[in-house]
Order: structure tokens, then C-alpha cells, then sequence
């Protein structure tokens, strides 16, 4: 009812107001204004399917435009369907789809779960010993897997067996350490990888599509040039889960495991199958590739794309795999998005934001010291009220975004810094993720209540990595 309120409210006032006299704003700006605000209440609320509610907004909108035409509200069109979908035509949805295809392949193979037991294996049978196994696992097979479910299902097990291996006790300080050590390198360090998470290429479209919008600069990555950008962020974020799980969580009893553990499980799988042969060799030679994409020049999506051809072809990825391991729904949510988010800068708004709050905020956007904490803050507080990470990204943007150019602030930055903060735990709506995560481990080793302690600890390492990225920025041109 909330979201019916608004659009009828906004669609009053972009018939009944006289938008002539230079104004930023138009009929057409309150319209979108009253169908995006509904948007956020719709995906607050959580009525109705997320991609549900983009895609019916972008249909409202283009039936508006045609309707308001005709009685001569609009003197000519504004929403299409090419600016409302064009996104689906470009690199990023391409991006998405891409990297859940290439995880299928290679899951189905049983190669990333050979992989993970090698590593295990050759770690000694302690605590520390097991952390550092968890988290070099992790961080491996982090550029190998973008879907955040694949890495939660093949490494979590592996927490909980060596847990229960060592005789600690649920709910134990030295359980919480592991699936720590186990979940954060994995799952967030991904994000430092351009195939390493599907929300990479997410913020990716975000970079490319706001700077269009707004004429901004814009940043082309390739696999080796997101991962020096992010290299900062990262090697902080694995010290401080070392730092927290070996020596924070380390139990009191000294605890060990049998030396042979992994050893025998990894004899038990006997040699590597064709398919993970094949699997192996398609990703590596993809790795290398993408690793040397400044020296040969291919494009990143296309080198992806031609080893799902091969996966295919070797039979490691069938035509079902298509219709069963692709979440459709998100690559319509984030098509749809990232075309509605495109018109918050063309319709005038960011100039106004940026117009009311420019004073206000000034101080803040003066100095990258200042807003990069600012917005890690922000972005923590922001996530009690909306749910999706990507309306959070949306709303930071509508703010921030339009300030930022003017200061010379590349939007990288501003949507890194954003994302990786926004994928906090502290209550267990704000992340899916991390309660799918909990759900794999079992509930029994660690609840809910541990696991925001690891939240916590995200939340400082993420601010202090983002901080301490700052010169990094100012070094590659991000920042002036």
C-alpha cells in the first residue's frame, strides 16, 4: 500500500507542477522519483520477489512514458525499453552469467573438492595449522569459484569435520575460529577477485553505468588490475582473520587431529577423472589468460566464455545445467537495476542531491580520509534498514554519487568501498549468505551469536583495509 501511496503521490506532482524556468527536474524526474521510492519499499518489505519488483517497475515506467506522451504531459519519450534494459546488452549480465556457468562446469567435475583436500593435507595436525589450511583453501579456490553457494558447500564440511576431529566443544572459541578462518577468506576475500564473486562484476556494471550516467571517469579492469586495486583491502582482511582465529579463538586445551585425516580422504577419491583433468586444464589455461589480458588483449567475458564452450563440448557442463545452476531471477534483478539506476543521473536527481546536501556534505567528500571511514559507517548503519545489497548500493549512490564527481573522486571507490562494507552480519536479515553458511555448517559447532562476533571483526578489518587503501587509490588515479 506504501509503494501505491508513493507512485500516485509523485505522479500527481509531475502533472499538477510547472516545471519550467531552468529547473534540474522535470515531470518525467518525479515520476521515476515516486516508482524508484516504491521500488525501495517494495524490496524493504520484501513483498514481492526482488526481480519481480525491478522488472515491474522498468514496465510501469515504460507504459507511463507512452500514456504521458499521448495526453501531452511528456513533450517527448524518456523511459525505453533500450535505456530501461539496455544493461542486458552489455558486458556485466553477460559477467553474471558467465561466472555461474563456469562454476557449474567445474563443481560438477569434483575438482575444486580434490583441490580443497590436497591443501588441507599438507598443513600440520594443530589449531594454527588448521587455520592456516582453511584459509589458504580458501583464498585458492576463491578466483575458482564466484558462487558464494559453491564455496560454502565444498569448504564449510571441512570446518565442521576437523572440529568435531579434534574433540572441541560446540559453541567452543576454537569452533568459531575455524569456520572463521574457513568462511571469511573464502566468501568475502572472493570479492578481491574478478571471477572470484558474482557481486564482482556487479560493481563492475555499477562503475561503468554511473560513470556514463554522470560523465564521469570510469575504470576498465582486467583480472590482474582489480586484484592490485583490491590488494590492500585483502591482505588486511586475511590478517585480521588470522589474527582473530589463531590467537584470539585459540583454545585453552591444546587440540589436535590425526595426521592422516585429509591424507586418507584424499586416497580415498583414488586418481583424478577424466572430467577433473579436463576441468583442471581448461582452468588454468583460462587463469593464465586472464592474468595476461594486458599483454594479449582479449577481453575478459569472451576468454570465460570460450572455456564454458569447451566445457561444453567435453560434456563437463550439459544444456540442464543451464536451466538448474543459473539464478535467472538474479540476472534479471541485476539487468533491470542496473537500467533504472542509469536514469537517477539523466532525470536531474543527483544534480539536486548533490545541490541540497552539497554544503552539508562538503567537509566529508573534502577528503578521502574523511569520507571513506564516513561511508564504511554509513553503509553499516544503513543495512539495519534495507535489506538487499544492492538497493543499499543504489541508495549510497543517489546521495553520494553526483558529490563524489565533483570532487574528483573516481566512483570505484566509492562503490568499493560501499559493497564490501555492506556485507555485514550483525543481525541475520542483512546477509543471506552468512545464514546459509550457518545452515551448511549445521548449527550445532556455531549459532548465530558466534557468528556475529565474526561480523564484528569483518566490520573493523574492513574499515581499516578500506582506509589503508587510500594511498594505493591515489597511486592508480582513483583519487586527485
Amino acid at each position: 500500500m506504501a509503494a501505491l501511496v508513493l507512485v500516485v503521490l509523485f505522479y500527481i506532482i509531475a502533472c499538477a507542477m510547472d516545471f519550467e524556468g531552468g529547473s534540474v527536474l522535470s515531470a518525467a524526474s518525479f515520476v521515476y522519483a515516486g516508482v524508484f521510492l516504491a521500488v525501495i519499499v517494495l524490496l524493504l518489505t520484501g513483498a514481492l520477489a526482488d526481480w519481480v519488483v525491478v522488472l515491474g517497475a522498468s514496465s510501469l515506467l515504460i507504459l507511463t512514458d507512452a500514456v504521458f506522451r499521448k495526453i501531452g504531459i511528456f513533450a517527448e519519450p524518456v523511459f525505453s525499453m533500450s535505456g530501461l534494459f539496455g544493461a542486458f546488452s552489455g558486458s556485466t549480465v553477460w559477467l553474471v552469467i558467465m561466472v555461474f556457468a563456469l562454476s557449474a562446469g567445474i563443481g560438477k567435475s569434483g575438482l575444486l573438492n580434490r583441490i580443497a583436500i590436497a591443501i588441507l593435507s599438507v598443513f600440520p595436525p594443530t589449531y594454527t595449522g588448521a587455520v592456516i589450511a582453511m584459509m589458504c583453501t580458501g583464498t585458492i579456490l576463491s578466483p575458482l569459484i564466484p558462487s558464494v553457494n559453491a564455496k560454502v558447500n565444498i569448504l564449510i564440511p571441512f570446518a565442521t569435520s576437523t572440529t568435531e576431529e579434534m574433540g572441541m566443544k560446540p559453541q567452543s572459541k576454537g569452533a568459531l575460529g575455524l569456520f572463521t578462518a574457513c568462511y571469511l577468506p573464502a566468501y568475502l576475500g572472493g570479492n578481491a577477485f574478478l571471477t572470484g564473486s558474482v557481486y564482482v562484476s556487479v560493481i563492475c556494471g555499477f562503475v561503468t553505468s554511473y560513470s556514463q550516467a554522470l560523465g564521469a571517469p570510469g575504470a576498465e579492469f582486467n583480472f590482474v588490475s582489480w586484484l592490485i586495486a583490491a590488494g590492500v583491502w585483502f591482505v588486511i582482511l586475511l590478517a585480521g582473520t588470522f589474527i582473530f582465529s589463531a590467537i584470539l579463538c585459540r583454545p585453552a586445551e591444546k587440540v589436535e587431529f590425526s595426521k592422516t585425516f585429509f591424507k586418507d580422504r584424499l586416497k580415498e577419491m583414488g586418481p583424478m577423472s577424466r572430467d577433473e583433468k579436463l576441468a583442471a586444464g581448461i582452468l588454468v589455461t583460462a587463469l593464465i589468460l586472464w592474468s595476461t589480458s594486458s599483454i594479449h588483449g582479449m577481453d575478459t567475458g569472451m576468454i570465460g566464455w570460450a572455456a564454458i564452450c569447451l566445457m561444453c563440448g567435453f560434456g563437463l557442463i550439459a544444456p540442464a545445467d543451464f536451466n538448474t545452476r543459473i539464478p535467472w531471477s538474479l540476472v534479471v534483478f541485476i539487468g533491470s537495476l542496473l537500467g533504472m539506476a542509469n536514469y537517477m543521473s539523466e532525470l536531474g536527481w543527483s544534480d539536486a542531491i548533490a545541490g541540497v546536501l552539497g554544503p552539508v556534505l562538503a567537509p566529508v567528500v573534502a577528503s578521502p580520509w574523511i569520507f571513506v571511514p564516513f561511508i564504511c559507517i554509513f553503509t553499516y548503519l544503513l543495512r539495519f534498514l534495507i535489506i538487499e545489497q544492492n538497493t543499499a548500493l543504489v541508495v549510497v549512490m543517489a546521495i553520494f554519487g553526483g558529490l563524489m564527481n565533483g570532487a574528483g573522486i573516481n566512483l570505484y571507490v566509492i562503490i568499493f568501498v560501499e559493497f564490501m562494507s555492506s556485507m555485514c552480519w550483525t543481525v541475520p536479515y542483512m546477509n543471506p549468505f552468512a545464514m546459509a553458511t550457518l545452515g551448511v555448517a549445521g548449527g550445532k559447532y556455531v549459532t548465530f551469536p558466534e557468528m556475529r562476533k565474526a561480523s564484528i571483526l569483518y566490520m573493523i578489518v574492513n574499515l581499516i583495509g578500506c582506509v589503508a587503501s587510500i594511498p594505493l587509490w591515489y597511486g592508480l588515479g582513483f583519487l586527485s
